[in-house]
């Protein structure tokens, strides 16, 4: 435990002893009076959830498949760790989607989330998994044990091909099995970092509705919800038929100032000045954390070219002129201080999401060798971003252009033929993002036995994922330019050069004044804009068998075999409008349209050996192992497999261990897109020298001739089941250490840029330069646009350790039905190495809070739930910890990346759920929830490139919120 002490989790354990010395307390209080332990009932009237003990699901009834294994009979058997997730936890938290609870389980990172990704305009709706913060492709998630449709946005902005977790009503959940090691060799590609598989109900007698609605105290986040689940079994209990529906709305969140410490304005300006004798930023770091950051582009116009007397003047709305507020220090699109404010004035920090989810199944016993069942659903999901204005860093203007001022006119030279100024258009219009993302998928199958030990089940499953992504008052460039460049027609009316000149293209353009805050035209600003609209049909069709037996005996018991095999096939089509199709929009929007497909075969074997049994500190003793062979159509034949023990001294601790390689195989996009262009400011030295241009930039193209990853995971480690006295009581501990070699990546511009600057010639190559007209000095360059691929780069590396810790007993005293239990989760990251693969030395990642790179992880993550109940009421207190960390681990090691302030504190946050039950055998519950109790602040990690203040994927962004619910049961 002396790892834990030094660092982070010390004050993680201050906090955990705080929160639960009360409860500890009364549970100590409260032993004598409990005879035996026991878990709280069910209050559901569906088959109850599996209990979590150290990642096994005890079976109240049937049987349990278990995720870590196909032949293993129950968790502790199995090598890999897993944890489970029971349905009792979604509903206590009246959870929307299973996202929101996963992403508070320290192993996952809530990479893709309406929270996290505001600012990401092609999914801010998406929900998906991402195991070790390794990327969500690399989390296989199931159902049922199979394969569903992936998603796959137009724009292929970095977002990974994978599942979105909106697909499943939660009321359909009976628990989510998390296996949090390499699983390949069971299930193929994408099991990398683990394996999510959501287990439905197949079983429910009679009707649920719940109905919620919630609220921040700002009086944002509006949350609307209405479920059911309702279930019947017919002809002597031999079939089984379960549908359920869930409809949920989120008004978001709107900008930063709509938050006390939004309006802080932090972010980190890069240092123009820091080499500049005189300046405020002479001497200073490069980047430097402050508050109070707004845009130097200037609301109504700021003349930037060197011109005597014209130089860093902005415009009036009368066409005046005046000095712009220039900031203390300033660098790329942002200053300290100054006037105006920040740049992304006008960008939701939550979108706003709509979501329909509907599921079923029927399950039909033909004989008692032999059920049939069909299952399946359909969502939709739509998120709404209204994103950012027009930013125009460095915009030409000609000497003859109409909208100019007389004052400028009088002192612009005469052998002066143009002048540049920069600009946003905050007053012009925010752009705006609607992404509906709709999935039909069903599946089809048959499952008995063979005879003796012997079970067979197979299946056949086709999903489509329909995507669109809608744009609304999205500047389109070749407008933009055409209706800037006003001048005045042979009757001196101010019309379009290119309309003057006769220009097709021109056609219907409508001239902009950029001279002065609010002064374009409601014609100009209909001009300029567009409405863009980018689909994307993508389909799977999965096939499977597998058997599982015991084929013989040893003396300590059976061996169990499981063997099958698996074909899939999966074709993407993208489609986009004209200007989108082209790049033709200035923001975001841009899809160039393209299509793929590829197909695998593959088959695998699984074997349990048992070794020993009930011998002195030989309870148990057996070995596991598992092989696939998977044959793709486009990187070809490919294997993975896993080996691994378990040996259980005495009865119910259980020391585990695991080796695997896996694989992860080019999803379509990484081998076939033409990727999309998004224009930003880029910040990365340039011949010794910062410089922060806007620019295009495509970071999200294909690669055909990309190749596999691989991957190689161990696991080592030791789960307790309390027995007598100890009842109750789940404990474990497992280290992980995944290594990926040859992985598949796109990455980030930030990314790139930073490896650029710190001197690595492949990543500077990516960039394409030109002159830099802003100096005087011909020779100096200035990069320009940047394309870069899917590349098989480099390798991650990732160590750590997992903790759990369960405790339930009755508390007699507390009531009828008195019940406490504890349940804590922690994840300590050793190392998180990221390998650029260019032979610079690897970066580790762990430790690092920002969002910007690709591998980024706190070292520790802790949450703790307490709670207290009776057949009255239930009581939960929930406590997240997020460890102390730095903005980025490179700051400070270079002279060209330092920074004033580097450290991110530590960060708790506090939630309470509670329930009231009514009526006989609980039919009507009354639950609320207040989700950051003590309105906990985010603390400032910002992000350069989208301007966010604060990191979405660990803390919170919303404040204080409350919800209130209810749920009847017939």
């Amino acid at each position: 435990m002396a790892l834990f002490m030094n660092r982070g989790p010390a004050s993680w354990l201050h906090c955990m002893m705080a929160t639960t010395a009360l409860t500890t307390a009364t549970f100590a209080g409260g032993a004598a009076f409990a005879q035996t332990s026991a878990t709280p009932a069910s209050t559901a009237q569906a088959e109850p959830a599996p209990a979590a003990v150290d990642g096994q699901a005890e079976p109240q009834e049937g049987e349990i498949v278990v995720t870590a294994s196909r032949t293993a009979t129950n968790g502790l058997q199995a090598p890999t760790p897993t944890q489970v997730l029971g349905a009792d936890v979604i509903e206590k938290q009246g959870a929307t989607t299973v996202m929101e609870v996963l992403n508070q389980n320290p192993a996952f990172k809530a990479t893709r989330s309406p929270g996290a990704n505001a600012t990401n305009t092609s999914s801010p709706a998406a929900a998906t998994a991402d195991l070790r913060a390794l990327g969500g492709q690399r989390t296989l998630v199931l159902v049922n044990q199979s394969r569903v449709v992936p998603f796959a946005p137009a724009s292929n902005l970095g977002v990974p091909t994978t599942t979105d977790l909106n697909l499943f009503p939660t009321l359909m959940i009976e628990r989510v099995d998390v296996v949090t090691g390499g699983a390949s060799a069971l299930y193929g590609s994408d099991a990398v970092s683990g394996v999510v598989n959501i287990v439905m109900k197949k079983k429910y007698q009679g009707l649920e509705v719940t109905a919620q609605a919630g609220v921040s105290q700002y009086g944002d986040y509006g949350t609307r919800r209405i479920g059911f689940i309702g279930g019947t079994s017919f002809n002597g209990d031999r079939g089984h038929i379960v549908l359920s529906g869930d409809y949920s709305t989120n008004d978001g969140v709107g900008d930063i100032y709509n938050r006390d410490w939004g309006r802080d304005e932090y972010m980190i300006v890069s240092n123009g000045q820091r080499t500049t004798p005189g300046t405020a930023g002479f001497g200073q770091p490069a980047f430097i954390l402050a508050k109070h950051v707004h845009n130097n582009l200037g609301a109504g116009s700021v003349i930037i070219s060197s011109i005597p007397g014209l130089t860093n003047m902005t415009f009036n709305p009368d066409g005046t002129i005046r000095p712009f507020q220039k900031g203390s220090i300033f660098g790329g699109s942002t200053m300290i201080g100054g006037e105006g404010t920040s740049i992304i004035t006008g960008t939701a920090l939550v979108p706003k999401v709509e979501r329909e989810t509907a599921y079923g199944s029927l399950y039909y016993d033909f004989s008692d060798s032999l059920t049939g069942y069909i299952e399946g659903g359909y969502s939709r999901s739509v998120g709404i971003l209204d994103g950012v204005p027009i930013r125009l860093s460095s915009q030409a203007i000609r000497r003859d252009n109409a909208f100019i001022p007389a004052q400028v006119m009088a002192l612009l030279p005469a052998t002066t033929q143009s002048f540049n100024i920069s600009r946003i258009g905050i007053d012009i219009g925010i752009n705006r993002y609607e992404i509906t993302n709709e999935t039909p998928h069903g599946t089809i199958g048959f499952q008995g036995r063979l005879g003796g030990s012997w079970k067979w089940d197979a299946h056949a499953s086709y999903g489509i994922n329909y995507y669109s992504s809608a744009t609304f008052n999205n500047p389109v460039t070749a407008k933009l330019n055409f209706a800037i460049d006003a001048v005045r027609d042979g009757s001196g009316n101010i019309v379009c050069r290119g309309v003057r000149d006769g220009v097709a293209a021109a056609a219907g353009c409508q001239p902009l004044n950029l001279f002065g805050e609010g002064n374009t035209t409601a014609a100009a600003r209909n001009y300029i804009w567009g409405e863009g609209l980018a689909k994307v049909k993508y389909d799977q069709f999965t096939t499977a068998a597998n058997i599982v037996g015991e084929p013989f005996s040893t003396w300590a018991g059976p061996v169990s075999v499981a063997f099958g095999g698996e074909y899939r096939r999966e074709t993407e089509k993208l489609t986009a409008d004209a200007v989108g199709a082209s790049n033709g929009f200035l923001t975001a929007g841009n899809a160039v349209p393209y299509k793929g497909a590829f197909n695998v075969k593959e088959g695998y074997i699984e074997a349990t050996v048992p070794l020993a049994k009930d011998l002195p500190f030989l309870h148990n003793l057996g070995v596991n192992g598992a092989f696939r062979y998977a044959d793709y159509s486009t990187v070809g034949g490919q294997t993975a497999w896993k080996a691994g023990a378990v040996w259980e001294p005495v009865d119910g601790l259980n020391i585990r261990i695991a080796r695997s390689r896996d694989i992860r195989a080019p999803a379509i996009n990484e081998l076939y897109s033409p990727g999309s262009n998004v224009t930003n400011a880029v910040t990365m030295v340039v011949d010794g020298v910062t410089k922060s241009p806007v620019i295009p930039q495509n970071t999200s193209m294909g690669n055909p001739k990309v190749g596999p990853e691989f991957s190689k995971t161990f696991t080592v480690g030791a789960a307790y089941r309390g027995r007598g006295a100890l009842s109750g009581l789940g404990i474990s501990v497992d280290y992980y250490n995944i290594k990926i070699e040859d992985a598949i990546t796109n990455l980030s511009t930030a990314n790139i840029a930073s490896l650029c600057s710190a001197g690595e010639a492949y990543f500077c190559n990516l960039f394409t330069y030109g002159p830099d007209l802003s100096t005087a000095n011909p020779n100096d360059r200035i990069h320009t646009a940047l394309n870069a691929g899917s590349l098989n780069v480099g390798a991650f590396a990732q160590k750590g350790i997992d903790v759990t810790l369960n405790y339930g007993t009755r508390l007699d005293f507390l009531g009828s039905g008195g019940h406490g239990s504890i349940a804590a989760s922690g994840t300590y990251v050793l190392h998180a190495l990221v390998d650029s693969g260019t032979g610079a030395a690897p970066i580790d990642r762990a430790g690092e809070n920002g969002w910007a790179n690709l591998g980024a992880i706190p070292h520790f993550r802790g949450n703790l739930s307490t709670t207290l109940g009776t057949n009255a009421w239930e009581l939960t207190l929930q406590t997240i910890f997020i460890s102390k960390g730095v903005q980025d681990v490179t700051y400070n090691t270079l002279p060209t990346n330092t920074i004033n302030n580097n450290r991110v504190p530590a960060v708790t946050y506090f939630n309470l759920f509670g329930k009231l039950f009514a009526g006989e055998d609980k039919k009507f519950e009354f639950f609320w929830a207040v989700n950051n109790l003590f309105d906990k602040d985010p603390p400032p990690v910002p992000y350069t490139i989208l301007n966010g203040p604060v990191n979405g994927q660990y803390y919170d962004k919303v404040g204080r919120s409350f919800m209130l619910g209810a749920r009847a049961r017939f």
